[in-house]
């Protein structure tokens, strides 16, 4: 073979590889985080069609029929977000859990979609129905539920009767209104995705105050605002965040005095599963004093089967809050819940 020859074979060969590098090397470039949040993403434009869709067919639907096919939708979803929770735990706690579970609920949300398109079809083809009222069209399904038009709970007026609570919808975040309006005095800090379907909000006595309790999933939070000049202001700090750090301080001490550790742990190959984290606004004693229920629980799960648990450990205290006029405050007293208390305030629940 001359020099030449070899020269060019060689130099070809080289340029093979590099191109293939350059394919292959994205490709493990994506983090599972990265691949995690894509699949996110995905499901989150799928369902917002999904949403846009099912408000097309309410559209169109008779009265006799909308009731019909929201409850169909409720039944769906709650179908569809536990074949989702089912996907993820093929991943056995793997880090490609979220990938599964949003894949799945994509792939099912466009099935749906194609379902609902051809009701749009069906009643297009059986003649025009009567247009439906304006706030049937707000009507839509999301992530956690099918209709997301608001009710009025028995906190959503305030006791002066001067304000109102307005739960968040699939176009904005959950406000404070003057009463009877839809003037805004003030925006409480989640929105439909991160709301969820607890959001409440308790008012002090004097209404001068008040606790908005949300969060979704394992994790939830009391935000806490005061009035000023007609408008509701978020606490510059949070009493739930300080209450957390008690907690978390506790928790520590409670696993140190059983000699339990993350790292003894690992060797065994366990861990410290996350149960849930809450700080809620249990009750106002008066316009001045709030109870604060805190916990946080953990339990020993074995690192390649998390659904195979052993001992737990939680703490459960209950705060007593003090507000001044301005809206500084403080803790005043911290109670540690027995189980007989936290029995109690379940059946409340």
């Amino acid at each position: 073979m001359s020099r030449d020859k070899l020269i060019y074979l060689v130099t070809i060969g080289v340029i093979s590889v590099l191109s293939l590098f350059r394919c292959v090397v994205p490709l493990h470039a994506q983090t599972q985080a990265v691949i995690n949040a894509t699949a996110r993403s995905d499901f989150a434009k799928a369902d917002a069609e999904l949403n846009k869709t099912y408000r097309a067919v309410l559209a169109k639907l008779p009265d006799v029929e909308k009731e019909k096919l929201r409850e169909t939708q409720r039944a769906w979803i709650a179908s569809r977000d536990s074949e989702g929770a089912s996907a993820a735990k093929e991943a056995n706690g793997g880090s490609i859990g979220p990938t599964l579970r949003y894949g799945r609920m994509t792939d099912l949300t466009q099935k749906r979609i194609t379902e609902l398109k051809a009701m749009i079809d069906k009643e297009s083809a059986s003649g025009p129905q009567t247009e439906a009222p304006q706030s049937e069209n707000n009507e839509a399904s999301s992530v956690s539920q099918a209709d997301s038009s608001p009710q009025r709970t028995p906190d959503s007026i305030s006791p002066d009767k001067k304000w109102e609570y307005k739960p968040v919808t699939d176009d904005r975040k959950p406000q404070i209104v003057k009463a009877g309006t839809d003037e805004a005095a003030g925006d409480l800090p989640c929105d439909y995705s991160t709301c969820g379907d607890g959001a409440k909000v308790l008012w002090s006595p004097d209404s001068k105050r008040l606790g908005f309790h949300w969060g979704q999933g394992r994790t939830n939070q009391t935000s806490f605002y005061q009035l000023r000049d007609d408008h509701w202001e978020a606490l510059k700090s949070s009493p739930g965040d300080e209450a957390s750090e008690r907690v978390e301080r506790e928790f520590e001490a409670q696993l140190k005095r059983q000699h339990v550790s993350e790292e003894k742990l690992e060797k065994k190959g366990l861990y410290l599963r996350f149960i849930w984290e809450r700080d809620e606004l249990d009750r106002w004693v008066d316009s001045h004093t709030a109870l604060l229920y805190a916990s946080l629980q953990k339990i020993i799960a074995k690192r390649d089967d998390p659904g195979e648990m052993s001992d737990g450990f939680s703490v459960d205290f209950l705060f007593t809050i003090k507000f001044d006029d301005a809206g500084n405050w403080k803790i005043v007293k911290t109670h540690s819940m027995s189980q007989k208390e936290l029995d109690e305030r379940a059946k409340r629940e």
